[in-house]
């Protein structure tokens, strides 16, 4: 049986792709203003609404206070996170579905893959900046930060990356899924919210939470977050800090649960892709 290999895109033409995806997006993310604003901005906004006006550190000691900020600067990175890989990322797709550019893509030689990943590597690169804003912010207002060891950086990119991955698939099976795509952007933003709020702040308030909180540890988001939390915050007793019960996911199980989750994520990512968008057509 014969293949037509113009339709089989080799290394060098699927890595060509997913920087043509990825440069593309970027220009895109970067010249829309609300993006910027409710990706990048708000969460900085959010965190010194809830660090100045929700908390009372009145009492604090100075060193408390620094940690509370940087706990709180984290979970808001989070935040803005979860809106680049949902929100922003089911926008980007959105515009493609309902500017009709899926059936240009569709008669060219494209890869589904390269689509994704491109798209995503723009995501991350977009949510790194966004996470690294509110840090930033966090450090301008005292915030306390310390690297655990030399892989705290490694771990928190990982956990970044899973949870990119896995919330980014959520954005691809609405858009394909939702009958109108556009109402997929609202329905993406209310399960941002769902996610920060149910899981008390990402996981770095599991006391609101009111059934047994040890799934923060479990969950994408919670994960990431008290992951981060551990390796840049120099917590010494998570019970004060009002991060425990339960306690730090340290384990090599939280890793490889990480690492499953990144692997779920952008495998449904990539058939989701290529089953809706590109009708199932291999590529």
């Amino acid at each position: 049986m014969s293949t037509d290999t113009r339709r089989v895109p080799d290394a060098g033409r699927f890595l060509e792709q997913t920087g043509a995806f990825a440069a593309r997006a970027l220009r895109t993310l970067r010249r829309n203003g609300a993006v910027v604003f409710w990706a990048v901005a708000f969460p900085a906004l959010f965190y010194l609404l809830t660090v100045y006006l929700l908390i009372d550190t009145s009492a604090m000691r100075a060193e408390t206070v620094g940690l509370v900020k940087a706990i709180n600067a984290v979970s808001y990175g989070t935040f803005a996170a979860l809106v680049v890989f949902l929100n922003t990322f089911s926008q980007s797709l959105v515009a493609d579905v309902e500017g009709g550019r899926y059936a240009q893509f569709r008669a060219l030689p494209v890869s589904p893959g390269a689509d994704f990943l491109g798209r995503f590597a723009a995501a991350y690169a977009f949510a790194a900046v966004a996470v690294g804003v509110v840090l930033g912010v966090g450090v301008a207002t005292g915030a306390n930060f310390e690297l655990r060891s030399a892989l705290s950086l490694p771990v928190v990119a990982l956990g970044l990356l899973a949870l990119g991955l896995f919330a980014a698939s959520i954005a691809v099976v609405l858009v394909a899924a939702v009958p109108e795509p556009k109402f997929a952007s609202i329905i993406t933003i209310t399960l941002v919210l769902l996610a920060f709020f149910l899981t008390g702040y990402n996981g770095v308030q599991p006391g609101m939470v009111a059934s047994a909180a040890e799934f923060v540890n479990y969950v994408p988001n919670g994960l990431a977050t008290r992951l981060a939390v551990y390796h840049l915050v120099p917590v010494s007793d998570w019970a004060r800090a009002g991060l425990a019960d339960p306690a730090a996911p340290t384990g090599g199980r939280f890793l490889g649960l990480l690492a499953a989750y990144a692997a779920a994520g952008g495998g449904l990512a990539v058939v989701a892709t290529r089953r809706s968008l590109y009708r199932g057509e291999i590529q």
